[in-house]
């Protein structure tokens, strides 16, 4: 069993874990049977367990917290603890990144974003929409061969959804064909917790032509052919341009 999953047990929304999605340096993916307060049509719900505080392995995980703006009163004392590295600190800055990959999501889909459902968040899980079927997960789409002409809709897609997060403050910053879904012949975007603010974040910019250049370079072979620097430049100045 998973002791840490005991909340969502209790509360109904779980009744077994089924099988390990994925794992990786950030945490491992579950998928689950759904309990009764699962939302109607959810046979599975995912849960992302995190690797206990090192969350994030990145070797500059500043370049992406800079600027991040916290949820009501900033905590000093939690600020100091973190800044000093001591266990405290270490816990509070494991929350900050999964509580702001919960936000993130909710944010997200409440906008209409293709990015899973998030549900809940208990200490360093976070239950969220199974993203597959009953035959299993979706595959990234890292992993499947995809014909040029749903290539070409696939990357117009993209970019539309690197728009619509860039009107809600939030630039992904990681953004790669490994953490592209394609469920149903659509993609569907996960993996959120380092996703920057676009305002306050002084390399916002620089993420955001690296998630665009990532993107393009994968559908190349669909025939892609973007300036993604300019492109980069042409979302933020719209993006900066409405947010005055």
């Amino acid at each position: 069993g998973l002791p840490i999953l005991q909340a969502f047990f209790d509360g109904g929304w779980l009744t077994e874990v089924d099988h390990v999605v994925s794992s990786g340096k950030e945490g491992t993916v579950y998928a689950c049977l759904a309990g009764e307060q699962a939302p109607a049509g959810h046979e599975r719900l995912a849960v992302k367990i995190y690797t206990p505080r090192e969350v994030r392995s990145f070797r500059n995980d500043a370049r992406y917290t800079a600027g991040r703006q916290g949820h009501g009163k900033p905590d000093r004392r939690m600020e100091r603890a973190m800044a000093k590295k001591t266990r405290v600190g270490k816990q509070g800055k494991e929350q900050s990144w999964i509580g702001h990959e919960f936000r993130t999501l909710q944010a997200l889909h409440a906008a209409g974003a293709r990015v899973p459902e998030p549900f809940r968040q208990s200490g360093r899980a976070v239950l969220m929409e199974f993203i597959g079927d009953a035959d299993g997960p979706a595959p990234r789409l890292k992993e499947i061969a995809v014909a040029p002409e749903d290539g070409r809709r696939h990357f117009r897609i993209l970019m539309e959804q690197i728009e619509l997060w860039l009107s809600c403050g939030v630039i992904h910053g990681d953004l790669s064909p490994f953490n592209i879904l394609v469920h149903s012949g659509e993609v569907v975007v996960i993996d959120f917790p380092q996703a920057v603010d676009p305002w306050t974040n002084p390399d916002a910019l620089d993420f955001l032509e690296r998630d665009i250049a990532n993107v393009a370079r994968h559908f190349a072979p669909a025939g892609i052919t973007v300036d993604a620097a300019a492109l980069a430049r042409s979302m933020w100045h719209t993006y900066r341009a409405s947010h005055r």
